[in-house]
């Protein structure tokens, strides 16, 4: 039987090492890739592997090389994003290098994952669980100038989610687009919970059906269908001072969600 090999990509100080380090301690070998991984992550993950998404051809190269080093993963996390803004959070004023590149991180890397992750989970025995897992956020459902470029990612890979389920769900490949959200089904914005992702994703992961793709959950709950309710959303000026705050300076790659 094959191993339990996890490729977690965007592999930041919260979500990202606390998922790694979790399916490490549920004895899964672990892959994990970031542009600056941190001492913990080196410590918890079998394979480092750094890479910067906004060129998506690098995905790619990262898939070979999780495969010749600790074999084919059977469960892929997309945990990077990008929010490139412009001047006073005008969405059309981001310089066009910049929106590419949000863009390459949010939503090109994400479907080149998908396309690698699917590759691979063909050439796995049938009796593997097979589960890709892409960090979301309240985007799906809000509108917000300040965060266009994030939003567009978001939408676009849950359209491509749900688009996967419709196709390989009669062939076990399970697909998710996961969100945290507050009891009152309110976004986290920077407040993420690393522990409470980890074990979302494992009981994901460890799924032999396929649940709802849109996955919302909520520390200390599980899944949780909010049927579309979006809780508090911020003001057009609170929004813009949340994504400076998470911006602090320049374009930048994240792990998880503001959101």
């Amino acid at each position: 039987m094959a191993s339990n090999i996890i490729l977690n990509l965007g592999a930041g100080p919260n979500s990202g090492y606390h998922i790694t380090k979790y399916f490490s301690d549920k004895s899964y070998k672990t892959a994990a890739v970031a542009r600056d991984p941190s001492e913990e992550l080196v410590k918890a993950a079998d394979l480092i592997i750094k890479a910067d998404f906004a060129d998506a051809s690098n995905i790619k190269a990262i898939f070979s090389e999780v495969r010749e080093k600790l074999g084919v993963p059977n469960v892929v996390v997309y945990n990077a994003y990008a929010n490139p803004m412009g001047d006073s959070g005008d969405p059309f004023t981001i310089p066009l290098n910049d929106f590419v590149a949000g863009v390459n991180i949010n939503m090109i890397s994400p479907y080149a994952a998908m396309s690698e992750a699917i590759s691979g989970f063909k050439d796995l025995p049938k009796e593997t669980r097979k589960t890709f897992i892409y960090t979301g956020n309240l985007c799906m459902h809000i509108v917000l100038p300040v965060a266009m470029n994030m939003g567009l990612g978001k939408r676009g890979v849950g359209h491509m989610i749900e688009n996967a389920v419709m196709l390989y769900e009669k062939e076990g490949f399970n697909f998710y687009f996961a969100d945290e959200r507050l009891p009152d089904a309110s976004p986290m914005y920077q407040s993420l919970n690393g522990d409470a992702h980890a074990e979302f994703y494992y009981e994901l992961a460890t799924k032999k059906e396929q649940g709802p793709w849109e996955a919302t959950f909520v520390k200390g709950q599980g899944h949780v269908d909010f049927e579309g309710r979006i809780g508090v959303i911020p003001k057009i000026g609170d929004a813009w001072l949340i994504a400076s705050e998470v911006r602090k300076g320049g374009m930048r790659i994240y792990e998880g969600s503001c959101l």
